[in-house]
């Protein structure tokens, strides 16, 4: 291309005849990182637990539908999550409560082998109080 100065302080472009067409590239590139913004805030990532559970071991095994139940986690140093959230214990009942009036009969505990024997059964206590008609101790094989 060549430039040329025609008074006033004016540049003019001129295409020179047989130079081939200039592909734009700017919104091939918009259309990219649109694209991949878009995937970045609709996909789904997988929460893992909070707290470590170690279960105990068990030799007699029945599946668990964890679908339908509430699972509660209880770590070793006394935390409590439901449903992969962690709950403070004192707020315990309510989750629990709210989770059977959404209309949840059943709840797992899902117990690391080292917790306190206190915490299982306040768990426990806590499912009857707000009316869970059906309680499962999770285990591994």
């Amino acid at each position: 291309m060549s430039l040329r100065d025609r008074g006033g302080g004016h540049l003019r472009h001129r295409r020179r005849s047989g130079q081939g067409a200039a592909v734009e590239l700017t919104p091939l590139i918009d259309i990219t990182f649109q694209l991949l913004i878009f995937f970045l805030l609709t996909a789904t990532f997988q929460q893992d637990s909070s707290i470590d559970v170690d279960l105990a071991r068990a030799k007699n095994q029945q599946k668990a539908n964890k679908q339908e139940a509430v699972v509660v986690s209880i770590s070793s140093d006394g935390r409590f999550e439901v449903d992969e959230i962690l709950v403070e214990p004192g707020a315990l009942e309510g989750y629990l409560c709210s989770q059977a009036k959404a209309g949840k009969d059943t709840m797992h505990i899902r117990a690391d082998k080292d917790s306190k024997h206190e915490d299982l059964v306040q768990a426990m206590d806590l499912a009857k109080a707000c009316g869970f008609e059906k309680l499962g101790i999770l285990h591994q094989n």
